[in-house]
């Protein structure tokens, strides 16, 4: 599904502020009766527009206030996909990119302190198939959002 009328893009605004409204707050929102916008939130499911919900939690609520991104260089003529399964095994990472550049994978990273930091880039670093690795710690997160919704102008 690539096509929203403005319906649609209304009901997507609304969940993305607040995954927890009703059908039936949603439904006075847009002007549709809740079962339509429950129809409509459906459709947008299945077509995997919508891909799940879930509570944004702080990570320093949590106790995990050390953010970093390691870029990971992997070995030569390795499978990249082995070491894909063992970073995905790591709870430590956040989110995982392969990207482009000087290393093939990009990690987001949190923990409780540096000392857990540093016990984690040990670990990682004995992981088959790393070659060598890069950390930037962040000091300070000056804006975090979901994404932007490509049929919304900017206010």
């Amino acid at each position: 599904m690539s096509v929203f009328d403005t319906v649609d893009q209304k009901i997507l605004h609304i969940l993305r502020k607040s995954g927890r409204a009703s059908h039936a707050m949603i439904a006075k929102e847009v002007g549709l009766s809740a079962p339509a916008v429950g129809d409509r939130i459906r459709k947008l499911e299945q077509a995997g527009v919508i891909r799940g919900y879930r509570a944004v939690l702080d990570p320093q609520g949590i106790g995990l206030p050390i953010c970093a991104f390691v870029a990971i260089a992997p070995q030569p003529r390795k499978p990249a996909s082995q070491l894909v399964a063992h970073l995905s095994l790591q709870p430590e990472i956040e989110e995982l990119h392969a990207v482009a550049g000087d290393y093939s994978y990009v990690a987001k990273v949190r923990v409780a302190s540096t000392e857990d930091l540093d016990a984690f880039l040990d670990r990682l670093f004995m992981l088959e198939g790393v070659e060598r690795t890069e950390t930037t710690m962040v000091l300070k997160t000056n804006l975090e959002r979901p994404m932007h919704l490509p049929f919304q102008r900017p206010s």
